[in-house]
Formats: C-alpha cells, sequence, structure tokens
C-alpha cells in the first residue's frame, strides 16, 4: 500500500473521513476505507478489466477487485490494519504531505498474517498462472475463503486461554530481530510474594514533598492472589483514590495558543467518572512546547504525575515532554507540561499525562526525605527497593532526561542534570493500585514484570535501540476507550527511552508498544527500559 493510495481513498470518502476525525470509527469503517485503498493499488496493476469500469464507480471495482487474481490485495487483513493505523494521522495532518509519508514509511505495524503473506502471493501466482479453470470467480471465492480460514485461525486472541492466578513472574529476555514474537510463549514463573503497605495520605505543603511507605516482605512464600492484585489491592479498592490519564490524539497538542481544547474521550479515563461525573481532561497550549491540562475533580488530591512523549511516530529523534509543575485550582488540578526538541529548545509535541494518588511515591525538589543526592543528576532513595517497579520522570522548565534502578535496599535515579523529579513505586500491582482495571509493568534488564492478567509479555529487540513489548490479553476488548503507555531507561547506562507508537486498538485484547531508546547524544542505543501499562476499568 502506497501512502497516495490510502490519501486518495480517504479523499472520495467524505463520511468515513469524518468518523476517523471524529474518533467514531469502527472496524467496518477501516474496512471500507480498506477495500478502497485496494482498487486504487488494483489501477496501477494494469487490469484491462478494471479499466474497462466506469469512473468511480466504486462498488463495481471493488466487486471486481474482489474476485480477480490479479488486483485482489495479497494480504487484505494486513492491509485493514496499516489502514486503521494510519489514517487517524493522515486525517489529523491532510496539509503536511512531509509528516504524512513520514508517518506511512515508519509506520511499525506487525500482524500475525504476516506468516500466510507468502501463501497467499502462492496462491494468487498458481491463480494467475494456471488458466481459466483455476481464474474462474467462484474457485477464487473458495480459495480465498480457506486462506480466510488460517487467518481466522492464527489470529485467534491467545487470551482466550485460562490464566493461572497472577505471581511476581519474570518477562522474556529480549530476543534478536530473528526470533520472532509468535516462536514461543514464555511459562509464568512463579516468585516470592512481596507487598507494600500504603502510606498516609496527606495534605500538600509547600516545599519539598516526599510521600514513602515501609516496606513488608515475605520472602520465599509463593504468591496465590487472584487477578487484580494482593489483599492490600482490595483493601484499597474498597476505598479508591484518584487517577487519571489522558493522550493528545488527533494533534490536540497543535491547537492555537490560549484555546482550550478537550481532550479526546476516547482516550482519556478518570476515577470521578466511576460516581456518575462527567468531565474531561483538557488543555491549553501557553506557547510553543508549553501546555496546561486540567484534571477533574483532582485539586488537592496528593499524588503523582508523570508525563511522558506520546505516540511519536512523526518523530524519530529524541524528542521528549515532561511536568513542569502542578497545583490545585479548586476542584481541579492543574499540571504545566513542556516538550521539547533534542537540543532543549521548546517544541509542540504529543503527550500523555498519567495521575497517581496512591502507593508508596517520592517527589523531588531539590531534597525530600529518604533521598540523598550522591553526585551531578545522582539519587539514591534509601526508603524504597525490593523486587519491585519503579517510574520516574523528571520534573521542570528544562529538559531533563531520568532513570531508574530497583535494588534490593534502595532505587538509584540517575539524571543527565540536576534536576526534580517524580517516582512511583509498585510490587506485585499496577502503579495506579486499583484492580478493577487492568495494568502492568514491566523491566528489562532485570527481567521483571507484573499484570493483572497474570500473563507475561514478550519483548523483541527490532534494530539498535528498538523494541516491540507485545501482550495477548490486556488490552480492552473494545476498540475504545483507549489506554495509555508510560516508558523510561532504566539500568546502569546512561540512555533515554521513550515510546515510539502503542496499538491496542487494532487487536483487541492485544496490545503492541513500541519503544525507542537513545544515548546522551541522541543516537539510536540499545537500553533496558521500565514501562507501565495503565487503561480505563
Amino acid at each position: 500500500m502506497t501512502p497516495e493510495s490510502l490519501a486518495a481513498a480517504l479523499d472520495t470518502m467524505p463520511e468515513q473521513r469524518q468518523a476517523i476525525a471524529d474518533g467514531m470509527a469502527t472496524t467496518e469503517t477501516y474496512e471500507a476505507v480498506a477495500q478502497r485503498v485496494a482498487v486504487f493499488e488494483a489501477l496501477n496493476k494494469g487490469c484491462t478489466q478494471l479499466a474497462e469500469i466506469g469512473e468511480e464507480d466504486w462498488v463495481v471495482m471493488q466487486q471486481h477487485v474482489l474476485t480477480c487474481a490479479l488486483c485482489k490485495p495479497a494480504d487484505p487483513k494486513r492491509l485493514r490494519e496499516r489502514v486503521e493505523y494510519l489514517a487517524p494521522g493522515l486525517v489529523a495532518v491532510p496539509e503536511d504531505e512531509e509528516r504524512r509519508w513520514l508517518a506511512f514509511f515508519q509506520s511499525p505495524v506487525r500482524s500475525v498474517s504476516d506468516v500466510v503473506t507468502k501463501p497467499a502471493k502462492a496462491l494468487t501466482d498458481l491463480i494467475t498462472k494456471n488458466g481459466p479453470v483455476l481464474a474462474d470467480p467462484h474457485v477464487w471465492k473458495a480459495a480465498a475463503a480457506v486462506v480466510g480460514f488460517v487467518v481466522f485461525l492464527l489470529a485467534m486472541p491467545s487470551s482466550e486461554r485460562v490464566e493461572p492466578p497472577p505471581s511476581r513472574h519474570e518477562a522474556q529476555k529480549i530476543t534478536e530481530p530473528a526470533q520472532t514474537l509468535l516462536e514461543a510463549t514464555p511459562p509464568l514463573v512463579a516468585g516470592p510474594s512481596v507487598s507494600t503497605v500504603p502510606p498516609t495520605t496527606e495534605a500538600p505543603t509547600p516545599g519539598p514533598v516526599a510521600s514513602t511507605a515501609p516496606k513488608a516482605t515475605t520472602a520465599g512464600t509463593t504468591n496465590a492472589q487472584q487477578p487484580g492484585g494482593s489483599t492490600e489491592d482490595r483493601k484499597r479498592a474498597a476505598a479508591p483514590t484518584g487517577w487519571a490519564y489522558a493522550s493528545t490524539p488527533y494533534f490536540a497538542y497543535d491547537q492555537p495558543v490560549g484555546q482550550q481544547v478537550e481532550l479526546h474521550r476516547q482516550w482519556q479515563w478518570g476515577t470521578w467518572r466511576r460516581n456518575g461525573v462527567e468531565r474531561y481532561l483538557s488543555l491549553v497550549r501557553k506557547g510553543e512546547g508549553a501546555y496546561e491540562v486540567r484534571l477533574p475533580e483532582l485539586g488537592g488530591t496528593s499524588g503523582t504525575v508523570h508525563t511522558a512523549l506520546s505516540n511519536g511516530w512523526g518523530y524519530p529523534q529524541a524528542f521528549s515532554c515532561q511536568t513542569e509543575a502542578t497545583r490545585s485550582d479548586g476542584r481541579d488540578l492543574l499540571a504545566d507540561v513542556a516538550c521539547f526538541n533534542p537540543n532543549g529548545t521548546r517544541k509542540n509535541l504529543p503527550f500523555a499525562i498519567v495521575f497517581v494518588s496512591d502507593g508508596p511515591a517520592v517527589a523531588y525538589r531539590g531534597g525530600a526525605p529518604g533521598v540523598a543526592r550522591t553526585g551531578t543528576g545522582q539519587y539514591e532513595v534509601t526508603t524504597l527497593g525490593g523486587n519491585g517497579f519503579a517510574m520516574v520522570s523528571p520534573v521542570g522548565s528544562a529538559r531533563a532526561t531520568c532513570r531508574s534502578a530497583v535494588e534490593a535496599t534502595r532505587v538509584r535515579v540517575s539524571c543527565d542534570t540536576d534536576t526534580s523529579w517524580n517516582l512511583t513505586y509498585t510490587e506485585n500491582a499496577a502503579i495506579h493500585h486499583d484492580p478493577s482495571a487492568m495494568a502492568a509493568y514491566l523491566t528489562t534488564g532485570i527481567n521483571r514484570s507484573w499484570s493483572s492478567n497474570g500473563e507475561t509479555p514478550s519483548v523483541t529487540r527490532t534494530g539498535t535501540g528498538q523494541y516491540d513489548v507485545r501482550y495477548q490479553g490486556i488490552g480492552n476488548p473494545k476498540v475504545y476507550p483507549a489506554d495509555a503507555v508510560l516508558v523510561s531507561a532504566s539500568g546502569p547506562e546512561p540512555r533515554y527511552c521513550r515510546i515510539w507508537a502503542w496499538n491496542g486498538y487494532s487487536y483487541p485484547p492485544g496490545v503492541l508498544v513500541q519503544v525507542r531508546c537513545y544515548d546522551q547524544a541522541g543516537a539510536a542505543a540499545d537500553s533496558s527500559f521500565a514501562l507501565a501499562y495503565v487503561r480505563s476499568p
């Protein structure tokens, strides 16, 4: 599929284009666009019968393409997935030709249908070369049905199998590009049960703030918790505290300065929705790469905000976003967000923001209890540590990058410069400690993961500093509402990692997350990383 054919198809389908722009597109919408794309692709193949059909007689042309051995796409399922992934970006920036084509050529969409691409092509060649009997449309339809059935069997979501209760388990070790995600499904590995006691929630006070909690460890026992977390998690669920997330699809981050924009309702969620409060996160762009995000109903709530670059497949370099400051505004929480070019200048960029108000956390602002600064940009959190997961993100008006390393008795935070930062820590639970909402975390290098459905993700290295993380059943079985992903580098190497793209809507409940890592000079570099995934209940 060429980007020109997709753009041309969208230009002839105003209703479908509008549905995609409004975030209301369904699988049928993308299937219809894919069929139209197939027509434009076929017009370049020199089929004389197709050329004889009246111009823009789309119904007849589509019927011909579906039955013609020469015109039919080799892999219709992959075509639909690519259309579904790329169409929102093409609709959002029809005037930005350079970014539109860049998005296409760097599209990371991969699917199980790759497995049948060669067999489908071989079948097409067989029919094309072997006379009128095999070229009969009825024969072709029957053969296509067989291939379609094979695709269906291969694409059956593995989440339908019964999973054991979750425990702390190791993530699959990173595989090289030659190893595909289909080669193996790693077994769950049971480990010791480690739980944390939730901290006492206090009203925010001016100056340095750190909320930490003592850690109770039970070593050498088997974790027998049910899906959704430990007993402590279920206790917390009885009195839930606020958490929220949102991202900026469809170029909401590039709106005029001073204009309040409600972020797409299907790409956000907040716990106030449980109480029937229909309010939604919004933002105002204050200037180049500067935003004010309004999180409803969270004013006065003590918690941690993490901001990171969102889907960034149109931005191949080490761009970044971070929290600049937070403050209460009546019933709401305001978060200032700053986004940067690799050289530290401001740039309008897509970002994701996640707020969590439960669990051990540290907000370092030049000092915090239990935090020791050991060098330029080097810190040790002595009140946390063990077998858990740490998500760290820089805070401030100047660009910074930070990474974490969880050790038995401490968490090391390393940044490229002295900076403020937020850290959220958890063990055997999601970062928001809400067992009613599916979630997961992963730290490569030490091969540690947890997910609320007991699933171990697969991790594949696809190139220098490039990784695919795939979950088979953690996503929402419906196309929307969407989800959110946070990534930071981890381990001893001075690295920066960010999201390249994530896709939880092409093959629900599967989720594909793609990560890119860089060295301090901004060049692609291999790295371990920490990843947190959250979605609405």
